[in-house]
């Protein structure tokens, strides 16, 4: 499972299907009128049986628990995998930066993984009762580089990606005993539409 319509989620959600996996992909409601085009693009169909789709705010409890059960229920494929790519960025610099700004990055890129994490683990540790020879789970979180450095007029996303490093760390730790491993990837730039509207001015490009 693979969750972000576009960006990084759409290149994994590609590869993963390219080797045989089947796909349940979160989409944000606001962004419905895309869904088709981006299926059509990227999967070639916009009505594939190895692609599902459902929508979902990830900063939401209840809505992350209607999209999981709805992926129950739909019963496609065993729950093995799990892809956070979804992300929110804005620059300010640190001191001016709005609170409700900060917080719908943590919101987005770390209360996010926290939800679908737990949603994921509940699901898959039911699943591997019924079928204990499933396939072991696997959670990979998308980080960044601003996770390990101070990126400027990056505080919040710093700071939330960070925090995604740590919640990572405890999946692992946590969920190991039930066969989920979890890891992080911090890619650095890439040019993806969070990418141009983090580094699309050219000064700010080149520093």
């Amino acid at each position: 499972m693979t969750f972000e319509i576009g960006g990084i989620g759409c290149a994994v959600g590609k590869l993963l299907r390219d080797q045989g996996a089947k796909l349940a992909l979160l989409y944000a409601p606001f962004e419905e009128d895309k869904v088709a085009e981006v299926l059509e693009e990227t999967y070639g169909s916009r009505d594939s049986p190895d692609v599902r789709t459902y929508a979902c705010d990830i900063s939401s409890p209840a809505s992350v628990q209607e999209a999981f059960d709805a992926i129950a229920a739909d019963d496609a494929a065993f729950p093995a995998f799990l892809v956070n790519s979804a992300g929110y960025v804005n620059l300010s610099p640190l001191e001016e930066t709005p609170p409700e700004d900060a917080l719908r990055h943590y919101m987005i890129n770390l209360f996010g993984p926290t939800l679908t994490g737990q949603a994921f683990a509940r699901l898959y540790i039911r699943a591997k009762a019924g079928n204990p020879g499933g396939p072991g789970g696997r959670i990979v979180n998308i980080s960044s580089q601003a996770a390990h450095v101070a990126l400027a007029n990056h505080g919040a996303y710093c700071a939330s990606k960070a925090g995604v490093m740590g919640l990572t760390r405890s999946q692992a730790s946590e969920w190991a005993v039930h066969g989920i491993t979890a890891n992080t990837v911090s890619p650095g730039p890439v040019w993806t539409a969070l990418g141009k509207k983090a580094w699309a001015d050219d000064k700010v490009r080149e520093e």
